[in-house]
């Protein structure tokens, strides 16, 4: 990695192929839930070139396929609104989407003026309900986008013959999913169109960022006619997540997260008595802005272009360490039901396990204390949000699934150890 590295750790050091008992973690050391996968912070003042983007997108097509077509947008959301931009069409504006997501991402899609309407989970899964899509698209719906979490939606083939039966047509979300496939065929080549996050927590990542891939012309031609006068972002533009990014990156090092940061989480933990506050939910956009509305930079290009040779290698490192968590609580994963070579096939930004919801925060609350860092759901149900209350749909088994969710690391700095005794120790809170 390059100097501007702040861990100066090899993300790819703990890897399944090379054995994950090198990993920098052991049972007996605390390791931040969540980490951001190195990245050069110098890059933003150094910059990058028109070659630079070209190598990125040759290196999109040798893993999508030549007839997948590219449209980078500066921020992955600027995708999704892009998309239900292109959609609405008269008679048809209702976008029917999952609610398990952040309120932003519902922000884009009335910012392009399409009506958002929620569909549900299968209970204790992320896997879209058939039941509910069908409840809820009709002749005045423009879109369906589904969203691939830990597990991708194997299900995309029923949903998209209910898609072709309506007249809508069918996105993904991959912002969490990019190297995932299903089939053996690459997520972002199996709907319509699909958008990938490039930002800074995940895999492949800088500070901003996102693609729209589609192998259907027409919407190819109307997305780049879109984006053609958006500017690149600068540095100026990086300024803030990049600050934030290196705030977030500092805690959680294993320098200060083991000893100042968690110590002050389990203190304010013994002294409230509850699990409150380890949510994550941002409300950021209200308004469409020049972030939202800009290429990425050339700088951009440049991080990334490297980085994708290792995909495979990081993907299988998630891979191994969920696989490990399996062992022991398969049976309480969300989307468990999945078939076996759909799971092969995942991403697992994290592992989701689902409890009692009325038994979640204690539990929660006892890993903590027991010096284990897990978090709760890693969104909300944005139907329960004031400004989306008022929006049709389902979301009851969205709302069960927040409400009962623990999630545990996947990410480079957790080895099979520490995975083995985390899953021990939420199995005996169980049991």
């Amino acid at each position: 990695m390059s100097k501007g590295n702040v861990t100066g750790r090899d993300p790819g050091a703990a890897g399944a192929s090379g054995g994950l008992a090198r990993g920098v973690s052991s049972a007996s050391r605390i390791v931040a839930k969540q980490r951001i996968m190195p990245l050069s912070y110098g890059r933003v003042l150094t910059g990058g070139s028109a070659a630079d983007e070209t190598k990125f997108l040759a290196g999109i097509a040798g893993r999508l396929g030549a007839e997948t077509k590219v449209i980078p947008v500066g921020r992955a959301r600027s995708g999704i609104y892009l998309l239900a931009k292109f959609a609405v069409r008269e008679g048809r504006t209702r976008f029917l989407m999952s609610p398990f997501t952040i309120p932003d991402v519902v922000t884009m899609v009335r910012l392009a003026g399409a009506e958002p309407v929620f569909f549900d989970f299968e209970p204790d899964s992320m896997a879209s309900s058939l039941e509910s899509i069908r409840r809820n698209i009709d002749s005045r719906t423009a879109a369906v986008m589904i969203t691939h979490h830990h597990v991708n939606d194997w299900r995309l083939p029923e949903i998209a013959a209910i898609c072709r039966e309506n007249g809508a047509w069918l996105f993904d979300d991959c912002a969490i999913a990019f190297g995932g496939s299903i089939g053996g065929k690459p997520v972002g080549t199996l709907t319509d169109a699909s958008v990938f996050s490039f930002s800074y927590f995940k895999l492949l990542n800088y500070f901003w960022g996102g693609l729209v891939t589609t192998r259907n012309p027409a919407i190819a031609e109307a997305l780049q006619a879109m984006v053609a006068d958006w500017p690149r972002m600068t540095a100026r533009d990086y300024a803030s997540p990049a600050k934030s990014c290196l705030k977030f990156d500092a805690a959680s090092s294993p320098a200060l997260f083991g000893s100042l940061v968690f110590p002050m989480i389990r203190k304010r933990l013994q002294k409230s008595g509850g699990a409150a506050g380890l949510e994550f939910i941002r409300v950021e956009t209200e308004t469409l802005n020049r972030s939202l509305t800009s290429r990425p930079s050339y700088a951009a290009f440049r991080e990334w272009t490297p980085k994708l040779a290792r995909i495979d290698e990081w993907l299988a490192h998630r891979r191994a360490i969920a696989s490990v968590y399996r062992e022991r609580l398969g049976d309480r994963m969300a989307s468990a039901g999945a078939p076996a070579d759909v799971i092969a096939e995942s991403c697992f930004v994290n592992f989701p396990v689902v409890v009692a919801p009325e038994r979640r925060d204690d539990i929660v609350r006892a890993m903590m204390l027991s010096g284990f860092d897990v978090g709760r759901s890693l969104y909300p149900n944005v139907h329960r949000h004031p400004k989306y209350t008022s929006v049709g749909g389902d979301s009851a088994n969205v709302d069960r699934l927040v409400a009962g969710a623990i999630y545990l690391p996947t990410h480079f700095a957790v080895d099979a150890a520490y995975a083995r005794a985390i899953a021990d120790r939420l199995a005996a809170e169980l049991d």
